[in-house]
């Protein structure tokens, strides 16, 4: 059973919401500076606002935070399954840039917000095919 399947599913859908935009404000690659013929040159930070994934992110936030504020229907699900997939899609670009922390915040993301429209639980809800759909 899931430490988080306790919590109410706007609470789950507004953490998933932020824990998409905190990785837009930490670091996911660094360079270190060198030394050439007695200068220094500075390395590089690399933050998730300059990434690629940044589309994806702010895209997942926005899907979570709109329908973890209106009343769940066929069409909110379908749209916490996009933003389940660009989750996945920026998981996987901060994976390939070997970002732990964004990685671990996507990660928990999705742990929180991937049950709610992928499984399929044995009581119906609001968030699973009744009866009449299966």
């Amino acid at each position: 059973m899931s430490p988080v399947r306790g919590l109410p599913t706007n609470v789950r859908l507004t953490v998933g919401a932020a824990l998409c935009l905190l990785p837009l404000g930490l670091e996911w690659s660094t360079s270190p500076g060198f030394f050439v013929a007695g200068s220094y040159f500075p390395g590089s930070h690399f933050l998730g606002a300059q990434a690629t994934a940044r589309v994806f992110l702010v895209l997942a936030a926005a899907v979570l935070a709109y329908a973890a504020t209106r009343i769940r229907t066929p069409a909110t699900k379908r749209l916490v399954r996009v933003a389940t997939g660009a989750i996945g899609i920026a998981l996987a670009l901060a994976l390939s840039q070997r970002a732990v922390s964004p990685v671990a915040c996507l990660a928990f993301a999705l742990v929180l917000t991937v049950p709610l429209v992928w499984n399929t639980p044995r009581i119906p809800g609001v968030f699973v095919p009744d009866r009449a759909s299966r």
